[in-house]
């Protein structure tokens, strides 16, 4: 019995297997944490707020939308109330209810219209929700053809004399009208790197990017020679 007041000894190789577990048990707590740090499931030092007040809503001055204006305000307008929803954390009701309410002449007697016939399609209890309504807003405000228009402009786009954080800029503007044609990341990463400038592009083959997001990802860190390059 080992004296009062003390601690057994633990004999070495015991210590070192606890020594081993322990740092095992903090590296893949380390590497959960950072996980989800990545995953975007946790943010430090903030507070999630789930759902926002039209008072707050109309104090971020959101653009109102009449329906006489061209195509591309039309997207424009509904960029902005995506930015909008994305800082005050409004729930998928809020969004269209809020955005609706900001709808006026032409367009709101548009949505008066035909969120009667949706709604009858999917039933009185099944909400309008913000994708739904974002689809059958630019159908109606953002024709086919121009959609059409600017997937083909992402597929000639290429960088010539724009900087690689203009070219990427501009990628990701166009390419969400030619998803059809890049079906995932693999192949979006490989249109991404076409599109360089021949010395920029040699330079980045050997990394083997693989995932369009790893490249934005990557441009705030990238070396000056890239980010800021448009040379042949």
């Amino acid at each position: 019995m080992a004296p009062r007041g003390r601690r057994p000894r633990v004999p070495p190789s015991e210590n070192n297997t606890v020594q081993d577990d322990n740092s095992e048990v903090l590296a893949a707590a380390a590497t959960r944490f950072f996980q989800r740090m990545v995953n975007g499931d946790m943010v430090v030092g903030r507070t999630t707020q789930v759902g926002c007040t039209l008072e707050q809503f109309s104090h971020q001055h959101p653009p109102t939308f009449d329906g006489r204006l061209n195509s591309l305000d039309a997207e424009s307008w509904i960029e902005r109330m995506e930015q909008i929803f994305e800082v005050l954390y409004c729930t998928d009701d809020q969004k269209v209810k809020y955005a609706t309410y900001h709808l006026t002449d032409m367009a709101n007697k548009w949505w008066k219209s035909t969120r009667a016939l949706v709604q009858l399609e999917l039933g009185e209890a099944v909400p309008i929700t913000w994708e739904h309504f974002k689809k059958i807003f630019l159908d109606h405000f953002f024709p086919q053809t121009l959609q059409e228009s600017r997937a083909r402009q992402f597929m000639d786009l290429t960088q010539v004399s724009m900087t690689v954080a203009q070219y990427a800029t501009t990628f990701m503007e166009l390419s969400r009208f030619a998803s059809y044609l890049i079906p995932d990341e693999e192949k979006k990463a490989e249109k991404f790197e076409r599109g360089l400038n021949r010395r920029i592009r040699e330079r980045v083959r050997t990394l083997r990017i693989r995932n369009s997001r790893n490249w934005l990802l990557g441009l705030p860190k990238a070396p000056l020679f890239i980010t800021s390059s448009s040379f042949f």
